[in-house]
């Protein structure tokens, strides 16, 4: 009996012996099995997470180059500027961390926005932007907390620093955050979401050499994502510095000279087409669009009916008024039906196939010659002649000038005006030209519409002669070469004629511009005043009265050039609704003038970089 028993017993004891060992031999198989899975078939793929967790690919932006005047005069540079950093895929659910970084730093709702669109945009694994211009106080307090933000970094930069603020705004340009059609008009350059490029200006000109390429660091961080280290790093080449024409003294003069009215004014080189100062008013601060806007100030600054963001010099298409004469006078010798020293006589009105058209002055003028024509703005003697030239010569000598066709500056947006004639009518209007509207042409209004840099251009073209230069903005580091547009091919007796009743217009008895003569050269020039609508209201007794609106006062004009003799600027200046041009536009061209002539005469002349 006992041994019965003890023998079951053994055999139990057995069972649970082998029982055991076989469940724990199947835990070794599958455990081994598993570490098989791990470390064989999957261990590669672990092994580039790992790496992945522990490198961070950090872009090092490159220092966009600066640009400088003509004389080496800092005209944009960089700042220090830190930005916030996260990448996405280390931060964990984007809207709760928002929620956390909004207790330490300012984030508004279109910051947030453009957070939101950047993560969608792009891969996980790289960084973006969520504010830049970071305070020191906002660096401190987010130093302090990183160990609570993984994937967030602080990235040290440079920013955009236009350090005269709104002067020379419209030549320079600012810059803007990346857009699809930014990505489409630099294909080779690897945007990354939120970076900036040029928008307008000679930052939108120059974008591919003032850009530069970026470096990257090579990263080890932590399982938070805590920066452990740096393991190596291609440097950033910075972007190229380079030089432009102008004249930073010279710019801040004709700024000054305009003062706060509407209009442009431009300089430009006779003997080179250089452009040595460029004017739109009013301006902006290019500064506000690295630091940002008020949705109040964008705002205003859009909807301002004078229109600060257009580059009026490029941009504003204005009828020339009186300064188209020179053009009329020179197609007038050129044909042959005029001649310097005929005389015709201004009654105050010109009677011509049962209309009426007007001179300036109700009074009449008299008998006046070319001289006296030009001085004194006589409209009735410039309708006959235009009579007798025709509008096919007047709109060739025109094309001749420039009128009617981009100048070809590096700037982006320039408009071509309108050179009007027969063909030009019939092709835009389906219409035939009518007699009258020659006699209109030949004062500057009817169809013809030029830019302030296309009158500045034409008064270079005759100040040296005939040659039609492209202006330019962009000095090379090789020398400037001039490029030549046109030879106006002009009469170099016509020429002096025309030039000589320019130099009336300052000099003459009753020049136009007699009281805006300049005390330090001797110049020559050309009033303008256009009419912007029909405004003027005869009363009973014949007087006319002007209009109360400003907005319907009419354009003042003036182009000029200095010394007569062996001219060294050409100026065009235009201010909008600003009445007449010998009281309003030509002390501009006196002030600019004075300027740049006793700067000269105060000091040796300096040399361009």
């Amino acid at each position: 009996m006992l041994e019965d028993e003890y023998e079951r017993f053994r055999f139990d004891a057995r069972k649970r012996v082998l029982l055991l060992g076989g469940l724990q031999g199947g835990l070794m198989l599958l455990l081994a099995g598993r570490l098989f899975q791990l470390q064989v078939l999957k261990g590669g793929d672990y092994k580039d997470l790992a790496e992945d967790n522990r490198i961070s690919w950090n872009p090092i932006p490159a220092p966009r180059g600066r640009i400088l005047d003509r004389f080496g005069q800092v005209l944009v540079d960089n700042v220090p500027d830190y930005r916030l950093l996260i990448v996405p895929e280390r931060a964990g659910p984007i809207m709760p961390l928002v929620a956390r970084l909004r207790k330490l730093v300012d984030l508004n709702e279109k910051q947030i926005k453009g957070l939101l669109k950047q993560i969608k945009s792009q891969r996980a694994f790289l960084p973006v932007q969520v504010r830049d211009n970071l305070s020191w106080e906002e660096v401190s307090r987010l130093e302090g907390r990183q160990h609570a933000f993984p994937g967030m970094m602080i990235q040290a930069q440079s920013r955009r620093n236009y350090p005269h603020g709104a002067s020379a705004a419209h030549l320079l340009g600012y810059l803007g955050e990346v857009t699809p059609r930014d990505r489409e008009r630099f294909r080779r350059v690897a945007f990354r979401s939120g970076d900036l490029v040029g928008k307008s200006g000679m930052e939108r000109a120059l974008e591919k050499k003032l850009r530069g390429s970026e470096g990257i660091a090579e990263i080890e961080v932590n399982a938070v994502g805590r920066q452990v280290r740096q393991l190596r790093a291609s440097q950033p080449k910075s972007g190229e510095d380079l030089v432009l024409t102008i004249d930073l003294a010279l710019q801040q003069d004709a700024e000054k000279a305009l003062g706060d009215r509407a209009g442009g004014v431009v300089v430009l080189d006779p003997r080179s087409g250089e452009v040595l100062a460029m004017v739109s008013s009013p301006a902006y601060d290019p500064n506000h669009f690295i630091q940002g806007f008020s949705s109040e100030a964008w705002g205003q600054l859009i909807n301002d009916p004078q229109r600060p963001l257009a580059n009026k010099v490029l941009q504003g298409q204005y009828p020339p008024g009186s300064t188209f004469k020179m053009v009329v006078a020179l197609a007038a010798l050129d044909s042959g039906v005029l001649e310097a020293t005929q005389k015709l006589h201004c009654a105050g009105y010109w009677e011509y196939k049962g209309h009426r058209f007007n001179c300036w002055h109700r009074g009449g003028h008299g008998r006046v010659d070319l001289n006296q024509a030009m001085a004194q703005s006589c409209d009735v003697y410039f309708y006959r002649i235009a009579e007798k030239v025709g509008i096919d010569r007047i709109h060739d000598m025109a094309a001749r000038l420039g009128f009617g066709q981009p100048c070809g500056i590096e700037l982006a947006g320039e408009l071509r005006g309108v050179n009007p004639s027969r063909q030009w009518k019939r092709q835009r209007f389906r219409k035939s030209w009518f007699p009258g509207e020659t006699l209109i042409t030949a004062i500057g209004q009817g169809y013809l519409t030029a830019t302030p840099l296309q009158l500045a251009n034409m008064t270079a073209a005759l100040a040296n002669g005939g040659t039609l230069y492209q202006p330019s903005l962009v000095r090379p580091r090789g020398g400037y070469e001039p490029r030549v547009l046109n030879h106006a091919r002009l009469d170099p007796e016509h020429l002096q004629l025309v030039r000589a009743a320019m130099e009336q217009v300052y000099y003459g008895y009753l020049g136009t511009a007699r009281n805006a003569q300049p005390v330090t050269v001797k110049a020559a020039g050309k009033t303008g005043t256009s009419q912007v609508i029909a405004h003027k209201v005869d009363t009973v007794g014949g007087k006319p009265i002007p209009s109360q609106n400003e907005r319907h006062q009419d354009h003042a004009l003036f182009v000029c050039y200095a010394p007569a003799v062996d001219p060294e600027l050409a100026i065009a200046t235009v201010v909008e609704h600003g009445g007449h041009g010998g009281s309003a536009a030509a002390p501009v061209g006196q002030r600019i003038m004075d300027a740049y002539f006793t700067r000269r005469q105060q000091r040796c002349e300096r040399r361009p970089v």
